[in-house]
């Protein structure tokens, strides 16, 4: 598969660069700005100064702060 041809849906990269609230499945939530996203949901976020990324399966929703 030729990288070119990945393309992450517009509705998930709409959130990058964003500051969000990620509520997780086991009822955590965190706060940051959205460094980057995959059509999988893997999210590596901005949060303190700090990078966490966060796996797919574990988010349960992603809200937009405004």
């Amino acid at each position: 598969m030729n990288d070119d041809s990945f393309q992450v849906s517009k509705q998930f990269s709409d959130f990058k660069g964003k500051n969000v609230l990620i509520g997780l499945k086991n009822w955590e939530e965190i706060e940051g700005k959205i460094i980057s996203i995959d059509n999988f949901l893997n999210t590596v976020l901005e949060s303190e100064g700090n990078l966490n990324v966060i796996k797919g399966g574990k988010i349960a929703f992603i809200s937009v702060k405004k």
